[in-house]
């Protein structure tokens, strides 16, 4: 499936970028900084790094989860260096959270989505793709034994790596784990 980005305007990432900024770096570090320290900290990151904020708005995002997702691309300007830095951002009622695994995900699946039948399964497994980086690969294989399904995302060495999905009796998704070792 192909990500679907879209562009937010420009007055929300000025808006995101304001508050997204002060969360890249330590809180700590601006606390020990006197008010123009950190005034002139703000400026020196405004100049030396772009950041890109474009909605994730997929089909497969928006059928399993109830909130709205975000990536976030920090690239730095300074000391020839290329490279960058994604994240992937979640907004649900008003808070803005890291998704940084699976399992976090779980409380904002919408109360609907319900994993019954292999479609649902790729379903989710095609939303995962999008939000977290272990989710990637080339495996496609999806697996049910009860109420558990298997979606195998990669192979390393014959061992193979994806999301265990735990389910109630209706389908209702309990918990979502990682492992590099999946029993099939």
């Amino acid at each position: 499936m192909k990500k679907k980005l879209t562009k937010i305007n420009i007055n929300m990432k000025k808006k995101l970028a304001t508050f997204l900024i002060p969360m890249l770096f330590s809180f700590s570090a601006f606390s020990q900084l006197s008010d123009a320290e950190n005034k002139a900290l703000d400026e020196l990151i405004a100049n030396q790094v772009e950041i890109e904020v474009d909605a994730i708005k997929a089909t497969a995002v928006k059928n399993v989860f109830d909130a709205a997702f975000f990536r976030l691309k920090t690239i730095p300007h300074y000391d020839n260096n290329g490279g960058f830095h994604e994240t992937v951002l979640m907004k649900h009622n008003a808070k803005i959270l890291e998704v940084m695994e699976a399992d976090s995900l779980v409380p904002f699946i919408r109360s609907d989505f319900k994993l019954t039948k292999q479609a649902d399964a790729a379903q989710l497994k095609d939303a995962l793709k999008l939000l977290l980086d272990s989710a990637t690969g080339s495996e496609d294989e999806i697996v049910q034994k009860g109420n558990q399904w298997i979606l195998v995302c990669d192979e390393w060495f014959g061992e193979k790596r994806g999301f265990v999905v735990a389910t109630n009796s209706t389908g209702k998704v309990e918990a979502i784990e990682y492992s590099d070792k999946l029993e099939i």
